[in-house]
Formats: structure tokens, C-alpha cells, sequence
């Protein structure tokens, strides 16, 4: 896969699995725990240190694509409306 373009995004207050699973839905297949692979694109789930806010931690993941710019760019979209989705 030729990497041509990357997007580097933080998501809070949504749970690994549900991240997953919308790549999932965006065309790609579970490559390991945290990654997903497609034609012409991959992405893979970092964790970060969760944020605390007064003496609640808020869970945070670092969600990596790369790939051809077109489908990085159409899964970045379909992520950022999948995680507003469901943080409401």
C-alpha cells in the first residue's frame, strides 16, 4: 500500500470497540486488536494517557489512517460523524 496521505486524530469518550467497528463499517478488516486494514487504506488505535477532570479520568485514543488521500480523507469523515454520533 503506497502511503500518500495520513490523518492523526484524538477521540474521547468512545470505547476502542465502537471505534473498531466503525472502521469496520468504513470498508477495512481487523488486521490485530488495534488496526484495521483496506485496499487502499490502513489504521491503527494508540492509547494516551486518559485526561483527568477533577477526579474523573477521561479515556483517550490516538486513531492513526493512512493511505491514498481520497480514502483517508472519506474515512477521517465517516469517523468524525460516527464519534459525534455517539457521544451524544
Amino acid at each position: 500500500m503506497n502511503i500518500e496521505h495520513r490523518v492523526v486524530m484524538e477521540v474521547r469518550h468512545v470505547p476502542r470497540y465502537r471505534l473498531m467497528l466503525a472502521l469496520q463499517e468504513a470498508g477495512s478488516e481487523v488486521v490485530d486488536v488495534a488496526s484495521v486494514a483496506a485496499p487502499r487504506w490502513a489504521a491503527h488505535i494508540e492509547s494516551l494517557e486518559p485526561d483527568i477532570v477533577g477526579i474523573v479520568e477521561v479515556p483517550r485514543d490516538r486513531l492513526v489512517i493512512e493511505g491514498a488521500r481520497t480514502e483517508v480523507e472519506r474515512v477521517h469523515s465517516y469517523i468524525l460523524r460516527q464519534t459525534e454520533r455517539h457521544r451524544r
